[in-house]
């Protein structure tokens, strides 16, 4: 039976025993509260991210009241849209943290977009360096990327993650990125791993799909969010 799907956010805050949003403050749904939901889940389900489609309906129901009650009069599924794909990205690193400390393995994530302008902290910098495309007189350029997986001990790059909604938005540039990984020495030990709910269906679909084929024998693995089993390569 499919579980009742919380629509206020205050009785959602409640049902986790934290403070109700205080009075005369807008109560806005924040990453904070997507990541408690994806928490909860995981007490019943420990393979929650499988069933990050559905949790996911769950925040936007929880999205849209919230937005409903502050009078926003915009357009609420772009509002989402935009919302849940800059969140997307930072419920991966919530998720995929905690799946490296129950293996026990010695990484460390972070989203690329930070990495990008770490100048100062020494360890970072040198991550940085690591996954770094030369372009010779254009200069040094990093990969369009949303997760960076590094070894903190010696700041070794292991993977970079590309993490989407559909695969058509990003598909391409990651295969890309992955060439260029693979045209140095220094880097072509880089994995190129793909993350996405597939919403488009693309990897999801029976029978010959150029898009699909394109992207298992070009990515070193692309992982679908969902219960179904996706043919590998």
């Amino acid at each position: 039976m499919k579980q009742k799907i919380i629509t206020d956010l205050k009785e959602y805050r409640r049902s986790l025993a934290t403070e109700a949003t205080a009075p005369n403050v807008k109560s806005v749904f924040e990453f904070e509260d997507l990541q408690a939901l994806y928490d909860e889940e995981v007490k019943r389900n420990p393979k929650a991210y499988e069933n990050l489609p559905v949790i996911l309906e769950k925040a936007e129901e929880l999205y849209v009241r919230e937005k409903q009650k502050d009078g926003f009069k915009g357009d609420m599924g772009q509002s989402w849209r935009s919302w849940s794909g800059q969140n997307f990205e930072k419920l991966m690193v919530h998720i995929l943290s905690k799946l490296i400390d129950e293996a026990g393995l010695p990484l460390e994530l972070i989203q690329g977009s930070i990495l990008k302008n770490i100048q100062t902290d020494e360890t970072l910098s040198r991550v940085k360096r690591n996954v770094v495309i030369d372009y010779g007189l254009q200069g040094f350029h990093m990969p369009e990327t949303d997760i960076v997986v590094y070894d903190p001990s010696n700041a070794s790059v292991k993977a970079i993650i590309s993490c989407n909604a559909t695969i058509r938005e990003r598909m391409i540039k990651s295969i890309f990125w992955k060439f260029k990984l693979r045209s140095c020495p220094i880097t072509r030990h880089i994995k190129e791993f793909f993350i996405t709910l597939d919403e488009d269906g693309t990897l999801v679909s029976d029978g010959p799909n150029p898009l699909k084929a394109f992207a298992l024998n070009n990515l070193d693995v692309a992982y679908v969010l969902c219960e179904d089993l996706v043919e590998q390569h």
